[in-house]
């Protein structure tokens, strides 16, 4: 089980006296309040401020993000980060964006199934979002009533129609998405990170059932002796409790994320 983060600061400072450090961070939820819609969504100017004096202390800054990597950059208003969208499908370093290089083929029948959805049966329920993310297409059902069951009936349509058999479908904070079938997840990309900037420390926070692939990567490669590592979960109504198990820490929200930014960087 998890630690209360600000009972145990002591242990960090392994982190917090390295210039090698990394922090690899989600957005929303994470550094940033979850908000009814994902446009109504904000990196507040405080946070923007601190990352950008994080990535000057330390070695990386990184968001991976379910958002795409342009919309992730655009949010977050940092410039020189590391970017990683579409939960590892994309990146975008130093202005170039970059694709996993089996995405294409799957494209065009994720746009065509959910322009499908978008016009289809479960559009009629009252509160529904459909977002087209380029490589990614995600229903978000925050707004609906749940005594309409929008979970329970978008899944039994996706799982309805069989162009969806070619996909993977899964599921975050109160959305259901469509995604390419690539062997792609939080913790396959901060393997990737890891190994590709030859990191040794990290720390990586995140709030989601995504992230759980993420905390049990970074667990395994520490157990392996590939990387010093602490993970760090922002805790939340939303989410299972039984999350809570498979992070180091955990702190109660986005500000006081900013708190351990700015006791990080001091």
């Amino acid at each position: 089980m998890s630690r209360y983060l600000f009972d145990n600061l002591e242990d960090l400072k392994i982190f917090k006296n390295d210039p090698k450090t990394a922090i690899v961070t989600d957005i929303d939820g994470t550094i940033s309040e979850i908000a009814p819609t994902p446009e109504k969504a904000l990196v507040t100017k405080a946070m923007q401020n601190m990352l950008v004096k994080l990535k000057e202390k330390f070695s990386m800054v990184a968001v991976i993000s379910g958002r795409s990597a342009l919309n992730a950059r655009e949010m977050v208003g940092v410039e020189g980060l590391l970017y990683v969208g579409n939960h590892g499908m994309e990146f975008l370093k130093d202005g170039k964006l970059s694709k996993h290089p089996d995405v294409e083929k799957y494209i065009p029948v994720i746009k065509k199934t959910g322009q499908k959805l978008k016009n289809g049966d479960i559009s009629s329920m009252k509160g529904l979002i459909f977002e087209d993310k380029g490589i990614c297409y995600t229903i978000h059902y925050r707004l609906s009533n749940p005594s309409d069951n929008p979970r329970e009936k978008i899944l039994k349509t996706l799982h309805g129609d069989p162009e969806c058999k070619k996909l993977n479908i899964s599921e975050g904070r109160q959305l259901v998405e469509l995604k390419p079938p690539i062997s792609c997840d939080k913790g396959t990309i901060l393997h990737d990170i890891i190994e590709e900037y030859g990191l040794e420390k990290i720390i990586y926070l995140g709030d989601d059932i995504t992230d759980l692939d993420a905390f049990d990567k970074l667990k395994q490669m520490q157990n392996e002796g590939k990387i010093r590592g602490s993970s760090i979960l922002v805790l939340s109504s939303e989410i299972p409790s039984t999350v809570k198990k498979d992070s180091t820490y955990f702190v109660n929200g986005v500000d006081e994320v900013l708190k351990f930014f700015q006791w990080l960087f001091n």
